[in-house]
């Protein structure tokens, strides 16, 4: 009796095996790797730099009326500044100096734009490190004639684009147009209006 409980215990076991051999289970599969992460840069900050450009622009005087070309010149700027970012949302203030070269009025060599100072609104759109924004703002613009300086001020506008090479160091492009007018040189009631064109390359350090 004993002998045939064993062999009917043994059949048991062993009738899996027989039949379809041991039941394997299957690993868990490994987990999908995470997607890297976006790209991101935060534009809020200090920051200060550099910029080089070319000049271009016109001067026209009114009572008696004359119009005057300004030779292409350059334009060697610093600036500092500060932005604020919320979400893709960039605004901020900039107030760069410029000293310009070369930029005379046709005809006149003894006539020059010589310096400019911008006071500017930045308000623009991020995308990961890349920034375009707009400018708008006030510029003071020196007007030389011989040993006489005369300063104009009035409306600057303008666009530009900016690369976050860095954390700390970004590289871009910024076009900037002035529109300044007061009285002429030559006294009231003529007046003059000039404009001062710059298509500049700029460097940042941001803290």
């Amino acid at each position: 009796m004993k002998t045939a409980l064993a062999i009917a215990a043994l059949a048991a076991l062993t009738g899996p095996a027989l039949a379809g051999g041991p039941t394997m289970i299957a690993d868990d599969p490994m987990p999908a790797a995470a997607p890297a992460a976006a790209d991101v840069h935060d534009w809020s900050g200090p920051y200060v730099g550099l910029s080089y450009g070319k000049t271009s622009g016109s001067l026209d005087y009114e009572n008696p009326a004359f119009s005057y070309d300004v030779e292409n010149g350059t334009s060697r700027s610093i600036h500092a500044g500060y932005l604020l970012q919320r979400g893709n949302f960039v605004y901020g203030g900039e107030l760069a100096y410029s000293s310009l070269k070369d930029t005379q009025i046709v005809g006149f060599p003894a006539e020059s734009y010589t310096k400019a100072l911008d006071l500017k609104g930045r308000f623009g759109v991020a995308n990961g490190r890349m920034l375009a924004y707009g400018v708008l703002g006030w510029s003071k613009v020196d007007f030389e004639r011989g040993t006489t300086v005369t300063d104009f001020s009035g409306l600057a506008y303008g666009v530009g684009f900016a690369y976050a090479a860095t954390n700390n160091i970004d590289v871009g492009l910024e076009y900037l147009s002035r529109t300044v007018d007061g009285t002429s040189p030559n006294g009231a009631p003529q007046t003059v209006t000039i404009g001062l064109d710059t298509l500049s390359l700029r460097v940042g350090l941001s803290f």
